[in-house]
This record gives structure tokens, C-alpha cells and sequence, in this order.
């Protein structure tokens, strides 16, 4: 028995050295894009996931260092509350501690030498503020001050007060101080809202509690400080309470006194409301990753099956040896499952570097639409549930990939092998069966995306779009079929100069369909992949460029410069409103203003202008009613009334159309709004409730009370806008800090934010491109070394080397051009699928299909480019070759 394990042992040694370890050495390029096509798709699904977890984690930490050992927290259904309401709020003490609360937003300027700036700076930084009544609030929140004494004694609740009782005292962290040369005394510039004030540095926070926040960019406020520098005088935001009894009768007790107009609700209940937000945008980015990934395992495919035919003599020599079956196809298994070990390995440290890229690439989205300050860098590298991930889903999938290669491996007998047996029927029929398969797939596509979403993510649009990719991956044999025999037909018939090139290269790729069909799917896929994402883009930037022409029609647009993302707030002080009115060529100002508030479970945003001027001077692009007219008259209805419009989001969100109700929460109550119109609105995907002014300010007076988050200015039609928005800049004085800008410098920024939004989605398709075309060319050469024999009796009867450097770079234009056919075709159709059902599920935006027909003619002669550069090297390997030597070893 002992003997038997030994022999069976030093025979399976013998195996892998020689079929396997001596195979992967000798092709060494088959070898090395596999494991770089299995490398790059982990990588990239590890970058995505890193990112995704990065955009997230550090809001998660912000929320619950900020949120400290409160149980619950207390906010008005409808924004801010009026602090007279602590009196009538006494009865909580009944349940645990208090600490009411006002946090916001500031804008580093400077320290002592920058004080006298003038202007914006070119580079600043945005810290998150906390104004708390310190005494109460050091039950809440650990402060850890640097030592104040020569002892080891941590500073008091009456040392904090003493520090704050200062109401031009702040107090900031150790790290952003160092980082900014700050020292404890120093007077430093901050902008709160639009205003700038100088406040004194009076402690510095150790790294813990709060201060660990954002990086370090946190400050600390006296309460009543905070409510005078960010205009919220008699306001708060929110009364945390610590439970003396955490049981969840204590909650539900609370709930039930409190007033109609406040709520209790879980600290961490925003954090998940923006973890279901972001959920879907996170949800595409990782189902890009796994398409890249796909593409890598149509390598692994398509690498076994070109080393099965390469190698069906030494499988000959092992099946007459009487090597069993399953050891044959255990041996190509084995063999993947070492190359997808290894490129995971190698994906793992890769797919951490790219995580840097892909966090700052999906930056401007995060903080555009969904969190104001998004992480910038990632905070926590590859952690062993992301090995533990990537070695659960990659090998697997290899091996799967590979089984039925390996099967056909196991399958083939050594008569076979000896008689050199070639099946001649993809010479002369066309593979009906995987053309059969490619329109079923087709066709199953229809009904699984017509499914809605799941759980409020496009799975079965995704179902739709995958298995449209497989369609296509299965049309490639049939449409290779038909362009060869196309080729050969117009060879004979032109009699074009190089006839003999042609027939030659569509026979040989004719005779190799089944060699050559999977890495020219792979690349089809790709290709796929990428004009229908890039069709999506280009219809959505036309859709956007039609959508800010239609609705941004003001002259100049005014904010405040701490408005930096559009999930910020920051409002405009009444002074700066006036100045702008005050300017003669002034002749109307549309004042904005939106916060969040929740509408059920679901954060909107509510926003109010004044409609009369719109409807003199701007404009908004309706989606209902279609009749532009009718929906202005509606508009024109709503002023003064208890009627809305809403942004299309919103209506596909909660299904609401013109004629319905919406319930919205105000400082009195929850109250019945009418939906006089539904308007397009691509600023964001959360849903937004626009009423007018004079509606908003008798309905939210007593949370928001006159306040302007921005201004559209219109100006005379002879006045000059970039003159008027120099001279209002230069009327402002130096402690006020806004930002102006022209209609065309805002339709440039937009753009600019379209654009960068999908940097990581272009990044993602150009790997997926780059990763197939190294698997045409892998390929090509596999075939050319099979054909060793072919070649070298070309050679023998006078063909020369240049007809063999035609003929290869032929082979290699015919395998893009049908890659390029099959992608337009399946990409087409997956663009539907992105653009009517993905994209309205994720986002609930309506966007208009453009084909873009110079980017697919760009794309048409770029492909037929690179694969005929990609065929240099093999065609010129093959060139060099020497007939007679290799003829001899034949």
C-alpha cells in the first residue's frame, strides 16, 4: 500500500512537472496574460470595493464620533426648532441626560498672515463644526484638550467653559493644527455661511472622540457662538439624549409625548438613510468591476482552450498511456486554478494602488449627491474579508470557466491524435447552434428587464445586460463564419491585389473558429461594454447640455463660498442679497433655498423660489403636463397656494403625477401639498419639492426665516455679464465672501462635474479593452505555433516573409472587424437596457437617446488599428521562423 502511494505520488510529480509547470514555462506570453487579465480583474473589483467602503466609512466614523453615547436624538420633522421648545421638553429628564446641539460648516482661510486676504483662496479647507452648551455636553462626547496644568489631570467642565466663555474662542483638533502651523493663541479666518470672522484658537482636541472626525478638520463652538455666527439665533438643531434605561420601551415612550413637529430617531439612522441612498450608485460601480472581472475569465476560457488543441498530442500520449480521464482534465484544472491563485495574489496589492484613483474619481458624485464631505483618500487597505472575497470568487469562477475545456481534454482519444483528425465542419456550415443560443439569450433579455428593481437596485437589468454580453459571445462564431466566407467571395471576385492574402487568412480563421472565438468574444464583449456605456454618456451629456440651456437662464449665479457641494448648506445674508438688488442693471433675483427634510423614511430636498420670477425671466424644462403652457399656467396657480412642483426623481421615487397630493412635515404639522407639475432636474437623485417663496416662508417661517441659499440674477439685455459680476465682487466688502458667476463659467462647471462623474466609468472599459486585446494576441501567436507546419511549407513554395506578415495581420483585422460588428450590435442593445431601465431605476432619470456616430467611427478605426498592431509581433515571430528547420523537426 505504501509502495502504491509513493509510485502514485512520484507519477502525479512527474505530471505537474512536465504537462504543467514545463507547458506554463514554454508559453510564457499564454501565461502572462492570463494571470494580468485574472490580476487587473481582481484588482478592479477590489479597487471598487475599497472606494465604495472609503466613500462610506468615513461619513460612518463622523456620524458616530459626532453622535458620541447619545441614545437618541431629537430633530423638527421639517428642519431646525425653536429653542423655547426645551422648556415644554423638561419631562425628558425623566429618561436620561440632554444637550442641545448646532452643527454646521466652516471654511478655512488663515492663520495670522493671511488675514488680510481679500479674495476666495485658491485652496481651503472645510471643517465640520459642533456648538454645544459644554457642560452638558461632556456626558455626550469625549474632549480630549491637550494637558492645560503641569499635572496629568484632564481639563474640567469649568476649564472648557472658561475656554469658550469667549464668544470669538474656538477650539480645534492637534491634527489640523499641525497641518496648518496653528498654535494655541493664534487668531485664525474662518467663513461661516458668507460671512468671515476672525476667532482666537483657545485649546487644541487630542485625536479622539469627535476630533477624529473628517481627518482631523473639526471644531468646537460655545452654543451660543454657533447660533450667532451661523444665523440660527434662538434655533436648534437637534437635542441629543442619553438614556438613563436604553431599553427600547424608553424610545418608544419618548415618541409618544413628543410634540407633532419634533421626532426621536436613532443617531445612526442617517447614516443608513445615505447607505440606502448611495446604495445603488455602488451597486453599478460593482457591477462594472465584475464585468472586467468577466472579461479576465473569457481569458481563462478562452487560454485553456487554445493549450488543449496546442497540446492534444501530449493528451494523446497520456490517454494511450492509459492516463484516466479525469486526470486529463484535472491536469488543465489544476493548471487554472495556479494561474488564478497567482493573479489574484497579484490583483490583491494592484487592486489596493488603483482603490486611490477610484476614491477620487467618484469624490465629486458622492459629495455631489449624497455626502457633503466625501472621503478623498483611502483610509483602510485590503483587509482579509476582501482576500477572504477575492480567493472565494475568483478561483472558482477560473475552474469554472475552464471545466469545459478541460472536459474536451479529457474526451480526446489517441486515434484522434494520430490521424490528426480536424473536424471540416466549420469549413463549410456555419455554427447554427451557438447562433440559435445567441438569439434565445436575446430574447430572454426583453422580459427580464421589463422586472422592477429589487429591493430599489436594477438586479434584473443587469440580468439583461449580462446575458445580452453572453449573446454575444455567442454570435461571434457564426458572425467569423460569415466574414470569412464574405472575404473569400470578394478575394475571388475583385481579384484585388493581395487575393491570395485574403482567402488564406479568412481559411485559416475559418478552419480555427473554435480556437479563435472565445478571445475574439472576449474582446466583442469589451467592446460591447464600452459603446453602450459610452452611448449612455454621450445621450446623458446631450440630455444635460439640452436641460441647462433650457433652465439656466439667469445671468449670474450667486452663493455663498462655503456651498461647495450640493448636499452643503450654506445660505446668504439678507446684506448681500440687498447689494445685489441694489445694482442698476439689476432687474430681477430669484431667491433660492432647499434643506433636507424627510419625506417617510426617505431624506428629499425642499427647496423654494420665487415663481413669478421664473416665469418673467427664466424657465423650467417639464416632463408633466407636456404642454409647456399649461404647465406654466399650473406654476403661475401655485404662488401664494399650498402647491408644488417636483423634480422627475421624485415623481418616478413616490409615483406622483400632476392633480396628486403629497404629504410634506412643517413646523406645525404634517401638512397636504397639490403636485401642480413634474419638471426634469439632473442637480441630484434624491427628489426634490419646489413651492413658491411666499408659500415657503407662511408654511417655514419659524425654521428657516428669509434666508437665500442662492440667487439667479437676471440683468438688463444690454448689460455685460462678466462687467456687472466684476463690479458686484469688487462692492462686496472683505468680511463678505460669495461667489459670483456667469451663465457660461456655470455651464462649464457643470459639465465639468458630468464629466469627472464618469472618469472611473471610462478607466473601467479601457482595462476591460486592454485586458481582451491581450488575449487576441496571445491567441493569434498560439495559432501561428499550431500552424507551424502550414506556415514553413508556405514558405518552402515561395511565399515570402512579407505575404506571412499580410497574411497574420489580416487574420488580426478580420478578428477586430468582427469584434467590432458584435460589440456595436450587443452594445446597442445594452445601451437600451442602461439607459430605460438601469439608469431610471438607479436614478430616476429620464435621459434622451443619442447614438453617437463619430465616437463609434473613432472607436471602428481605433480597434481595426490596434488588433492589426497588436498582430505585429506574432506576425513578425512567424516571418523569422526558418521552414526547413522546422519542417525537419515536424
Amino acid at each position: 500500500m505504501g509502495t502504491s502511494l509513493k509510485i502514485h505520488s512520484r507519477g502525479s510529480g512527474i505530471l505537474l512537472r512536465t504537462v504543467i509547470l514545463r507547458a506554463l514555462y514554454k508559453e510564457k506570453l499564454r501565461t502572462v496574460v492570463t494571470v494580468l487579465g485574472i490580476a487587473l480583474g481582481v484588482a478592479v473589483m477590489v479597487a471598487i470595493r475599497l472606494a465604495n467602503d472609503a466613500s462610506l466609512r468615513s461619513f460612518r466614523t463622523a456620524t458616530e464620533s459626532l453622535a458620541g453615547k447619545a441614545s437618541t436624538q431629537i430633530r423638527a420633522s421639517s428642519g431646525r426648532f425653536d429653542e423655547l421648545l426645551l422648556k415644554d421638553l423638561d419631562w425628558l429628564r425623566e429618561y436620561g441626560l440632554t444637550s442641545p446641539v448646532i452643527e454646521g460648516y466652516a471654511m478655512f482661510l488663515g492663520n495670522d498672515a493671511d488675514a488680510e486676504r481679500s479674495s476666495p483662496p485658491t485652496t481651503s479647507e472645510t471643517l465640520r463644526v459642533l456648538a454645544v452648551d459644554i457642560l452638558r455636553d461632556r456626558e455626550f462626547r469625549d474632549y480630549q484638550l491637550l494637558k492645560l496644568h503641569g499635572d496629568d489631570e484632564q481639563p474640567t467642565g469649568r476649564d472648557f467653559l472658561d475656554l469658550l466663555r469667549d464668544p470669538e474662542a474656538v477650539i480645534l483638533t492637534q491634527r489640523f493644527a499641525n497641518r496648518n502651523g496653528i498654535d494655541v493663541g493664534e487668531r485664525v479666518e474662518f467663513v461661516f455661511d458668507d460671512r468671515q470672522v476672525s476667532l482666537t484658537v483657545r485649546g487644541l482636541l487630542l485625536d479622539s472622540g469627535p476630533a477624529r472626525a473628517l481627518d482631523g478638520n473639526f471644531a468646537l463652538l460655545d452654543i451660543a457662538v454657533g447660533q450667532l455666527l451661523f444665523n440660527r439665533v434662538g434655533f436648534l438643531d437637534r437635542l441629543d439624549v442619553k438614556l438613563t434605561d436604553t431599553e427600547r420601551d424608553s424610545t418608544d415612550a419618548i415618541r409618544q409625548r413628543l410634540p407633532t413637529s419634533l421626532r426621536a430617531r436613532d443617531p445612526g439612522q442617517r447614516y443608513r438613510q445615505i447607505e440606502t441612498m448611495i446604495a445603488a450608485f455602488h451597486f453599478n460601480l460593482n457591477a462594472l468591476g465584475f464585468l472586467a472581472l468577466m472579461v479576465g475569465l473569457f481569458l481563462v476560457y478562452n487560454s485553456v482552450t487554445v493549450t488543449v488543441i496546442r497540446r492534444r498530442r501530449e493528451i494523446g500520449i497520456l490517454s494511450s498511456l492509459g492516463t484516466p480521464r479525469a486526470v486529463v482534465q484535472g491536469i488543465f484544472l489544476l493548471e487554472t486554478l495556479g494561474l488564478s491563485v497567482l493573479g489574484t495574489l497579484l490583483g490583491l496589492p494592484l487592486g489596493e494602488l488603483l482603490a486611490e484613483g477610484a476614491v477620487e474619481a467618484t469624490a465629486t458624485t458622492v459629495e455631489t449627491f449624497y455626502i457633503a464631505q466625501a472621503a478623498t483618500s483611502v483610509q483602510q487597505g485590503v483587509t482579509l474579508g476582501d482576500v477572504l472575497l477575492a480567493f472565494a470568487v475568483t478561483p472558482p469562477l477560473a475552474v469554472l470557466a475552464a471545466w469545459l475545456p478541460a472536459r474536451e481534454a479529457g474526451r480526446v482519444s489517441p486515434i484522434e491524435v494520430t490521424r490528426d483528425v480536424r473536424s471540416a465542419e466549420s469549413l463549410s456550415t456555419p455554427p447554427r447552434r451557438s447562433a440559435l443560443g445567441a438569439i434565445l439569450l436575446t430574447c430572454m433579455s426583453y422580459p427580464l428587464s421589463q422586472l422592477p428593481a429589487w429591493n430599489g437596485l436594477p438586479v434584473w437589468g443587469y440580468a439583461a445586460s449580462i446575458t445580452l454580453l453572453f449573446a454575444g459571445a455567442l454570435l461571434v462564431p457564426t458572425a467569423l463564419w460569415l466574414l470569412c466566407r464574405l472575404g473569400k467571395v470578394l478575394a475571388r471576385r475583385l481579384r484585388v491585389h493581395a487575393a491570395v492574402d485574403v482567402e488564406l487568412a479568412c481559411a485559416n480563421l475559418q478552419g480555427a473558429i473554435p480556437r479563435v472565438s472565445v478571445s475574439t468574444a472576449s474582446l466583442a464583449v469589451s467592446l460591447a461594454m464600452m459603446i453602450a456605456i459610452s452611448i449612455m454618456i454621450g445621450s446623458f451629456r446631450e440630455t444635460v447640455t439640452y436641460w441647462i440651456g433650457q433652465t439656466l437662464r439667469a445671468d449670474l449665479f450667486v452663493k455663498p463660498i462655503t456651498l461647495t457641494t450640493a448636499t452643503s448648506e450654506a445660505f446668504l445674508s439678507p446684506s448681500s442679497v440687498d447689494l445685489i438688488r441694489a445694482h442698476s442693471d439689476v432687474i430681477a433675483v430669484d431667491r433660492f433655498v432647499s434643506h433636507s427634510v424627510d419625506y417617510g423614511a426617505w431624506p428629499i430636498n425642499l427647496g423654494a423660489g420665487e415663481f413669478d420670477v421664473v416665469l418673467g425671466h427664466g424657465n423650467l424644462a417639464f416632463k408633466s403636463p407636456a404642454n409647456v403652457d399649461e404647465a406654466r399656467r399650473r406654476m403661475r396657480a401655485a404662488i401664494g397656494a399650498d402647491s408644488v412642483v417636483i423634480s422627475e426623481s421624485f415623481s418616478l421615487r413616490f409615483n406622483k403625477q400632476p392633480g396628486d397630493s403629497i404629504c410634506l412635515p412643517t413646523p406645525e404639522g404634517k401638512r397636504d401639498f397639490s403636485v401642480a407639475a413634474v419638471y426634469y432636474d439632473y442637480s441630484n437623485n434624491r427628489g426634490t419639492v419646489v413651492m413658491d417663496r411666499s408659500t415657503y416662508v407662511k408654511r417655514f417661517q419659524l425654521s428657516f426665516p428669509e434666508e437665500a441659499k442662492s440667487l439667479a440674477v437676471y440683468l438688463r439685455p444690454e448689460a455685460d455679464a462678466d462687467e456687472v459680476s466684476q463690479a458686484l465682487q469688487g462692492m462686496f466688502p472683505d468680511d463678505q465672501k460669495v461667489f459670483i458667476s456667469t451663465q457660461r463659467r456655470i455651464r462649464s462647471e457643470v459639465m465639468r462635474i458630468f464629466d469627472s462623474t464618469f472618469v472611473i466609468t471610462y478607466a473601467l472599459e479601457v482595462v476591460a479593452i486592454v485586458i481582451a486585446a491581450m488575449g487576441v494576441v496571445a491567441t493569434l501567436l498560439t495559432l501561428l505555433l499550431d500552424r507551424r507546419r502550414e506556415v514553413s511549407l508556405l514558405g518552402v513554395v515561395g511565399a515570402s516573409s512579407l505575404q506571412t506578415r499580410r497574411v497574420v495581420l489580416l487574420e488580426a483585422i478580420v478578428l477586430g472587424s468582427v469584434s467590432l460588428l458584435v460589440g456595436c450590435l450587443i452594445g446597442t442593445l445594452l445601451s437600451v437596457v442602461l439607459i430605460f431601465v438601469i439608469n431610471v431605476q438607479s436614478f430616476g432619470w429620464t435621459i434622451q437617446y443619442q447614438f453617437p456616430w463619430v465616437f463609434v467611427l473613432q472607436s471602428a478605426v481605433s480597434i481595426l488599428v490596434a488588433t492589426g498592431l497588436a498582430a505585429l509581433y506574432p506576425a513578425t515571430r512567424a516571418a523569422r521562423w526558418n521552414p526547413a528547420r522546422i519542417l525537419r523537426e515536424e
